[in-house]
């Protein structure tokens, strides 16, 4: 679904990195930074995807 997603048209260009974009019914805000992908519903302010582009290694 994430890649759907960032494949999307942009409705508007809100910065370099944050955009609005349109799932069916959902308006969804989407965030492409090199450092995380992000996309964010309004109704209800559910997110839908995070993916980091550094995984970081858990020592424990």
């Amino acid at each position: 679904m994430i890649n759907k997603i960032f494949a999307l048209p942009v409705n508007e260009t809100i910065s370099p990195v944050i955009s609005r974009r349109q799932l069916d019914d959902l308006e969804l805000i989407v965030i492409d930074h090199p450092q995380v992908k992000a996309s964010v519903a309004l109704q209800g302010a559910h997110l839908l995807s995070w993916k980091p582009a550094v995984k970081k290694k858990f020592c424990g």
